[in-house]
């Protein structure tokens, strides 16, 4: 899979639908920009190719520099663009562009390890991934490595800041050996509050001198990501919140409003007909579903508190991904 390298942003690419843009690039394009500051910002799109955010954002941003010169240098991943045509996330049989992000066999490995060695030439500020979600979740960043450059970065994006060692393959990952990086989740793929707040974070870290903590988020905490919850391949998926359902698992209707808020032990999630359907796996991949749920007359019971990230009602994200994250808040000491 060859990457392709470019000076300079076409200016066709400004105005194409995200479904047209392999029909442009024909396949994962870098673009290096210069700008007035050579230590440049990393900035990546379309690693998952239906969260469409990434790209709007960026076709903006660059029609805003058009006629005068950007801030610092700005490197430009267009990642997906195979996905990007027919409106997936990724092809069937094809790798998860934000899992790829390692050394391994397959070409997708070996095209992340290409634009990871492309970036080391170069004096990086920060690294940018920005994504959508298919839940009803606040804007926020993601981090993985606890020092104060990377909260400081993270601090500028929405309302929470969220610490996770697993996956380990994703983008911001890699990155964080070379510079501070986030993951930015700004909501809704398309929606047009999340491309303004994705907008108006990276023009205001490309303008930055130094990366310093948002004086409007002066807390000293994070949440921190300590277990998946998956859910079974094979199993029927409602939301009916009905334990009669002919599915196999029947949650609540509202599910995906609990995101960032905590939930209470006791708290019926749902109706399953074999509790082997879900479980929770920790970042070392230990099974400990005993931990945080109970099954009691086929409800799904919260064994005890917890504040769970990106609930899905996106039954083919939640069988391909997770159902959600289980999340404690970290104090921080840095």
């Amino acid at each position: 899979m060859k990457l392709n390298i470019l000076k300079s942003f076409p200016e066709e690419l400004l105005h194409l639908d995200v479904k047209d843009v392999h029909s442009l690039l024909k396949g994962p394009t870098l673009f290096h920009l210069e700008g007035e500051k050579k230590e440049a910002v990393f900035l990546s799109t379309l690693l998952h190719a239906n969260e469409t955010t990434s790209f709007l954002m960026l076709q903006r941003l660059i029609k805003k520099y058009q006629n005068k010169k950007l801030p610092r240098d700005l490197i430009i991943f267009i990642g997906n663009t195979f996905a990007a045509s027919e409106g997936l996330r990724h092809l069937p049989g094809q790798a998860d562009f934000n899992r790829i992000w390692e050394e391994g066999d397959k070409p997708e490995n070996m095209l992340a390890m290409d634009v990871v060695s492309y970036a080391k030439e170069f004096p990086l500020f920060a690294s940018i991934d920005v994504h959508n979600n298919t839940g009803k979740n606040p804007h926020y960043a993601c981090m993985n490595v606890l020092k104060e450059s990377f909260l400081n970065l993270a601090s500028h994006f929405g309302s929470h800041t969220v610490y996770f060692t697993e996956p380990h393959n994703v983008h911001s990952m890699a990155f964080s050996k070379l510079c501070p990086a986030v993951t930015v989740e700004a909501g809704l793929p398309g929606a047009e509050v999340g491309i303004e707040a994705s907008l108006e974070y990276v023009d205001r870290i490309l303008h930055m001198d130094s990366l310093t903590l948002n004086p409007n988020r002066p807390e000293r905490y994070v949440h921190h990501t300590v277990a998946r919850m998956m859910v079974d391949q094979n199993a029927r998926v409602d939301f009916d919140f009905n334990i009669e359902s002919e599915s196999d698992l029947s949650f609540m209707n509202d599910l995906d409003y609990h995101n960032f808020e905590e939930i209470s032990e006791g708290t019926v999630l749902g109706y399953v007909k074999n509790s082997k359907l879900i479980s929770v796996v920790d970042d070392f991949g230990k099974v400990i579903t005993d931990e945080y749920f109970c099954f009691e007359e086929h409800k799904l019971i919260c064994a005890k508190s917890f504040i769970p990230s990106m609930f899905t009602k996106d039954v083919y994200v939640m069988k391909e991904d997770c159902l959600g994250y289980i999340m404690e808040k970290m104090e921080l000491s840095l």
